[in-house]
């Protein structure tokens, strides 16, 4: 198992402008340890990485703005802390700690979508999380599923209106 350094970036501003991962020649510097201040993790440390490619997490662009995308691909995507495959659980758990903060400090609308293991608890009964989203063992069947005549008339209307809008287009 890789060892990796952890690391708080600094930045001069955040944005929520499209993230792309970023490649060693979108940086302006041939010095690493400069361009490993926009990464969460490094192999081979910060102050001196031996390569580019030992730098984990960038959230940080490549003009110094902490990334609001870049924060939430790091979480969760291809390239995310999810997907490193030697990481330790320890350190996993210290990066996505260090995303959550990072977010929720400079993006009013990270914390809206951070859902706390105290929230999970109180919505689910602490049923754990299936693979593919929701929560194992919760699904309802037919006789469950309960249905307001209220809402059937406002569907029923909906499609009504919608029709006779399409069929006036048509002319």
């Amino acid at each position: 198992m890789t060892k990796y350094d952890i690391h708080r970036p600094s930045f001069s501003a955040t944005t929520t402008d499209d993230w792309e991962f970023p490649t060693e020649q979108d940086f302006p510097t041939d010095d690493l340890s400069a361009v490993a201040d926009h990464f969460l993790l490094s192999a081979s440390g910060f102050d001196d990485p031996d390569q580019f490619e030992d730098l984990q997490l960038p959230v940080v662009n490549s003009q110094g703005y902490l990334s609001n995308n870049g924060l939430w691909a790091a979480r969760s995507g291809p390239y995310s802390v999810e997907r490193i495959a030697d990481i330790d659980p320890e350190t996993k758990a210290e990066v996505l700690d260090l995303i959550d903060d990072l977010g929720t400090e400079n993006f009013d609308t990270f914390e809206d979508v951070v859902v706390t293991e105290p929230e999970w608890g109180a919505t689910t009964g602490s049923q754990p999380a299936d693979s593919a989203g929701g929560v194992v063992d919760s699904a309802i069947d037919a006789a469950e599923a309960s249905h307001s005549p209220g809402g059937a008339v406002v569907g029923l209307g909906f499609l009504l209106v919608a029709a006779a809008v399409v069929n006036d287009r048509r002319g």
